[in-house]
């Protein structure tokens, strides 16, 4: 695998450990990856701020795909962005709010930060870990933002169920819509997922994707591990995930994206 020049890296049960940590490795790993021409693009579902808060020292290192390929930004440059009209995601809010048949959180996620009733602010414990940005509010309509992406969080974690039961159908034909995590469902506009955030990516570095490397554990990975030659699914990934990959890393908890790094650096892996 001589030939790669980017490895796109998804966060959560990926990079990250059960607890939230990437490998102590991984700073000394991107470096080394730059300096041999490799591009490293972390691609998640979480907004660029809270991104860049996490990899403070890599900020001009990292390529960053956030909200799951809505927006791509390199060294402080937007290159990308897909931006939901105001009357979506308007849409989107009361279309969640009058469904009564599941507990779930509507945030709108501005590009300056994460808008979350007031009501809800019981699980900003939760929040915080993927928004370290948020404006809570009283009422909806005082929300005046620009947004990339609608999240619902769904506290009882039935993310799936909720997303088969109501989101798909509701939403499918406008938007694109996916779950990420047990109590995620992300909402993009048409056509935006991580497998175009690495098209994007292909002709913004002319780089073809048959010289791209990716890993990836849940089902908003599924485009970007379809999209990229050397596709990697975590050993923790559930099967539907690993059916869309060509290769399989060891598990997040033995931090097998970085081994997976360390064998592409000592030319060990074919």
């Amino acid at each position: 695998m001589t030939d790669i020049q980017l490895i796109a890296i998804d966060m959560d049960y990926t990079l990250l450990n059960d607890q939230g940590k990437a490998p102590e490795v991984f700073e000394d790993q991107v470096r080394a990856l730059q300096s041999e021409g490799v591009k490293v693009a972390l691609a998640s579902g979480r907004p660029l701020y809270t991104l860049q808060d996490m990899f403070p020292n890599l900020i001009d290192d990292l390529v960053f795909v956030s909200d799951n390929g809505a927006t791509i930004t390199y060294q402080g440059d937007q290159l990308f962005n897909s931006i939901i009209p105001e009357d979506g995601y308007q849409q989107l809010m009361n279309d969640t709010l009058n469904q009564d048949k599941f507990a779930s959180v509507p945030i709108l996620c501005g590009l300056d930060a994460a808008y979350i009733p007031k009501a809800h602010r019981q699980y900003e414990k939760t929040y915080r870990a993927f928004y370290s940005n948020i404006n809570y509010y009283e009422k909806f309509d005082h929300v005046d933002t620009v947004a990339n992406k609608f999240t619902i969080f769904t506290p009882e974690k039935d993310s799936v169920d909720q997303y088969n039961a109501f989101y798909n159908d509701a939403w499918s034909d406008q938007f694109s819509v996916t779950t990420s995590g047990r109590e995620w469902i992300d909402v993009m506009n048409k056509n935006i997922d991580k497998g175009r955030g690495m098209r994007e990516l292909s002709k913004i570095f002319n780089i073809h994707t048959d010289n791209m490397m990716a890993f990836g554990d849940n089902y908003n990975d599924i485009e970007m591990l379809s999209t990229v030659k050397y596709s990697f699914a975590m050993a923790n990934a559930h099967d539907d995930i690993k059916q869309h990959a060509k290769f399989q890393a060891p598990s997040n908890n033995e931090q097998g994206v970085s081994q997976i790094i360390q064998q592409v650096l000592d030319g060990k892996l074919n």
